[in-house]
């Protein structure tokens, strides 16, 4: 019986569960014949019956167990249909009470291991899960290392060619070039000081309550810094403009990104329009995001913003960021597709309502 499983485990789940239903199957029915032979209801030993309905429950789904606890209770009414038409009638009602007792307890036993079945499977689960978000923290944890290694390593660099501007800019043969150059060499100070501002953010902890509004009119503004040529659609649905939200600087960059990598997906489309939805809804607030993008497979949206999925356009580092620090919130990110169409909805809990 374990030869014939180990084979069938080789081939395939599914002959596996086959193969394992047929040999229960096989043993039900030769162990009750046997029994009916040997006294029946009446034999002492009619409890190794009980044995193939606990290795079912084991190790097969619901609905074959369910065949073998069937098959063993249908077996056990036959043999006392037989004993009804021997000669042993002054012995019916101790047979009609071992059948019962048997029924009862294969009833009992299933539900038993059933239930800490389901339970195990819920700790392995949630023990997967567990692992999972740790693999993906230590991930999160060296790319944040390398970027903090990135900015030291950036800050004398551009220090250098701070000074370096500012003494072409006070000659007074600077050309428009030039300053140019100086004006999107301030946009990457600014950025440099911001980076730095949201690492002592999250460094300290500093949590701060965050108008839902003014959150909304920063992600357009950015936006519109960030990808002045992307097609977005903003629609606040929202009847209440006084809801409150606790983050910390980091929100603000996983929701940009978000409707960036949204934007850069529905460009591949030829069809660049984008429309970002917010609303409240039963104290949180949804911020949607629609878009067109090319057709994904069920396990890479599953994936997408818990690991890293590897693309034409990159490993989705960005996602799993965005999600990771939506999470710290007390948020959370959903990614559905219909067809072409891609809905993105972040949910963020709503900590206060004046």
């Amino acid at each position: 019986m374990l030869l014939l499983l180990l084979l069938a485990l080789r081939r395939g789940r599914r002959c596996a569960i086959g193969v394992m239903l047929t040999l229960l199957l096989l043993e039900v029915v030769l162990l009750n014949g046997i029994i009916a032979l040997n006294g029946a209801a009446s034999n002492p030993f009619s409890a190794v019956l009980l044995v193939p309905v606990v290795m079912a429950f084991m190790v097969l789904p619901w609905w074959p167990a369910a065949s073998i606890l069937a098959t063993s209770i249908s077996a056990q009414l036959i043999q006392l249909l037989i004993l009804q038409l021997s000669e042993h009638g002054q012995m019916l009602h101790h047979y009609y009470g071992m059948v019962f007792g048997f029924v009862l307890t294969s009833l009992i036993v299933a539900a038993v291991v059933t239930y800490f079945r389901q339970q195990l499977q819920q700790r392995e689960d949630a023990i997967r899960s567990l692992r999972e978000r740790q693999l993906r923290n230590e991930q999160l944890l060296a790319i944040g290392t390398a970027a903090a290694q990135l900015t030291h390593d950036v800050a004398t660099p551009v220090q250098s060619i701070h000074l370096l501007l500012e003494e072409a800019l006070e000659s007074p043969t600077t050309t428009p070039l030039i300053k140019e150059i100086a004006t999107q060499f301030h946009r990457i100070e600014q950025q440099l000081a911001q980076w730095r501002s949201v690492a002592d953010d999250v460094r300290e902890q500093r949590n701060v309550v965050m108008d839902v509004r003014k959150i909304w009119r920063s992600l357009q503004h950015l936006l519109l810094v960030a990808r002045p040529e992307a097609l977005l659609q903003w629609q606040w649905l929202a009847t209440d403009d006084t809801a409150l939200i606790k983050a910390d600087g980091t929100l603000l960059p996983a929701l940009t990104n978000i409707v960036i990598n949204a934007s850069e997906a529905a460009e591949q489309t030829g069809q660049p329009q984008v429309t970002v939805r917010s609303q409240l809804h039963q104290g949180e607030w949804l911020l949607e995001v629609i878009n067109l993008a090319e057709p994904l497979s069920p396990l890479a949206i599953q994936k997408l913003g818990l690991a890293f999925v590897e693309s034409k356009a990159g490993h989705g580092i960005g996602a799993v960021l965005s999600n990771a620090t939506i999470e710290k919130f007390g948020g959370s990110v959903h990614w559905q597709q219909q067809n072409s169409e891609v809905l993105t909805v972040i949910s963020l809990p709503v900590v206060a309502n004046v």
